[in-house]
């Protein structure tokens, strides 16, 4: 009898284990894969990835890996890249989702030498994600600090970078959903270098429509194209835009 009792103990435990290892939840991850390409920026595939923290909050990590040769040290090498953390805050319907977040840029186009470096700037941002049935849209905001001074020849030797470049970015999008898999909006985008010093200026001003597709699993493409209304001499006046952006959820 106590070996049979033992046994009914031990099934007992056991049967309490599991349960309790089932009502534990585990965290949700997910990733998010974009290929994008502008007038501007060329192309630049990004990275999003993020663990749940509580059905409210996620931990987010982003990456973004700029391939424009301009931005970095020439033949390929030395490319600016991009990378950062921080939170996915949701609202009970989850329509709603604001992300700050925080990144590190490595590269040569912010410290403005004639050489690459690691941890050559910061950018702080905050980006903001509207989904309903019939609606969709969003507003971001990045400020891409220098924080390192690059290095440029002086005869025989180098000196520190006189002047370090930053960028004020920021864009807004509103769109309708169709019902089906077909989205229709406007985009707005202003990049401005160094809007806090004198020798401040807009690189340019995008405002136009955009189409996009979404499959029923969150895969889909949209296209945006317009015109550049940053007031400029008719020698420099730039004669529209066009960005592309093909996105997979996993």
């Amino acid at each position: 009898m106590r070996k049979i009792g033992y046994l009914f103990l031990l099934l007992f435990a056991g049967t309490m284990s599991a349960k309790a290892q089932e009502t534990k939840k585990e965290p949700r991850y997910s990733m998010n894969l974009s290929l994008n390409q502008d007038a501007f920026f060329g192309f630049y595939p990004s990275v999003n990835a993020a663990v749940s923290l509580s059905d409210k909050t996620d931990l987010t990590f982003y990456s973004i890996i700029w391939t424009t040769p301009s931005f970095g040290t020439g033949g390929g090498s030395g490319l600016w890249t991009e990378f950062g953390a921080g939170f996915n805050f949701k609202a009970a319907d989850g329509a709603l989702v604001i992300s700050p977040s925080l990144g590190i840029l490595n590269g040569k186009l912010l410290s403005a030498g004639e050489f690459s470096m690691p941890f050559e700037g910061i950018v702080p941002s905050l980006t903001s994600n509207l989904s309903t049935k019939w609606l969709e849209g969003q507003f971001y905001l990045g400020y891409y600090a220098a924080t390192r001074k690059g290095q440029v020849k002086a005869g025989n030797a180098y000196t520190d970078a006189a002047v370090q470049n930053n960028f004020l970015h920021y864009w807004i999008n509103g769109g309708v959903k169709t019902g089906g898999p077909i989205s229709l909006g406007l985009h707005f985008e202003h990049l401005r270098s160094n809007p806090s010093a004198g020798n401040s200026s807009d690189v340019y001003q995008w405002f136009g429509p955009y189409i996009q597709f979404t499959s029923p699993k969150g895969h889909g493409l949209r296209f945006t194209s317009g015109a550049d209304i940053t007031k400029r001499t008719p020698a420099t006046e730039q004669k529209g835009f066009y960005k592309l952006t093909t996105f997979f959820n996993f």
